[in-house]
């Protein structure tokens, strides 16, 4: 028998096909926010059905108009072993692929979502960068080098200086939002954004560090450091620490301090029972 398959964008009215979908995700936050997910313009949401049922979901966010990041991947256990993930992926990455606004396609996958990766390896989505997702919720456990405060950057031509460079390292991978890491381009950077971002810089002015609010499954003081010094540079927490009281009295009490730190920064944490972390996320992806 010839299996049927169809792919196509899904619609408010496929809530139940989702939600008949047996995937093993319990409270599963794509079913939670799949009107808001259907309703956007910035998301897009796939499904791959055969024989009328819906068997594989996978979808993509565009960021800043030409980042394109893959995600959302689900699929019904009873019909695994099959490839319709890959399928559903692969069709996907094609339609992107003749979208002129996109100039990047990628994928942020933690490091045990062997189904994602394996999808992804088939696929030949190089992978960037391994990043662990660091959630300060202990601050007395971690002894860090006292100093002066850095020196907060308040004009849109100081914190240029250090921003402009950073547009120009190809290398680069910069963490836009909790869960979204992007290589580097002028898109990331807009005057807007930088002027809401707080920025300081050391007293010899080689170092510098992001402060930004961010809220995902809570509300985050989003810090981005680009060094692996950031446990011994002096000053540098007291400077987080007292943003961190700005961010609280803005924000809210239950406001963290988080990161997202490669392995080399991980390893020199001083004491990891400061944080909450998460299974370490794997960026992939390529230029067109």
């Amino acid at each position: 028998m010839i299996d049927t398959i169809q792919i196509r964008p899904l619609q408010l009215d496929d809530a139940d096909h989702l939600q008949n979908m047996q995937t093993g995700i319990e409270d599963d936050y794509v079913v939670r926010i799949f009107d808001r997910l259907i309703e956007s313009d910035e998301h897009a949401l796939y499904g791959l059905f055969t024989e009328g049922q819906l068997v594989s979901v996978a979808g993509y966010s565009v960021f800043k108009d030409q980042y394109a990041m893959l995600g959302r991947l689900r699929s019904d256990q009873r019909f695994l072993g099959n490839g319709y993930a890959t399928t559903l992926i692969e069709s996907i990455v094609d339609y992107l692929q003749k979208d002129d606004q996109i100039k990047w396609i990628g994928a942020n996958t933690q490091l045990h979502n062997f189904p994602a990766l394996r999808v992804l390896e088939k696929l030949r989505i190089p992978k960037l960068q391994l990043l662990h997702a660091a959630t300060l919720f202990n601050r007395e456990l971690l002894t860090t080098p006292e100093g002066e405060t850095w020196k907060p950057l308040n004009t849109l031509e100081e914190k240029r200086k250090w921003i402009n460079p950073l547009i120009q390292d190809s290398d680069a991978i910069f963490p836009l939002e909790a869960y979204y890491p992007f290589p580097t381009s002028e898109a990331l950077f807009s005057d807007e954004d930088i002027n809401d971002w707080f920025m300081f810089e050391n007293e010899s002015r080689d170092r510098f560090v992001i402060v930004k609010f961010d809220q995902k499954r809570h509300q985050y003081a989003h810090v981005i450091y680009l060094w692996d010094d950031l446990f011994d540079q002096p000053g540098l927490w007291n400077t987080l620490d007292e943003t961190l009281v700005d961010f609280k009295e803005t924000f809210g009490d239950e406001t963290y301090i988080r990161l997202d730190v490669p392995d080399e920064t991980y390893e020199k944490i001083p004491n990891k029972d400061a944080f909450e972390f998460q299974d370490p996320w794997i960026l992939h992806g390529y230029w067109k």
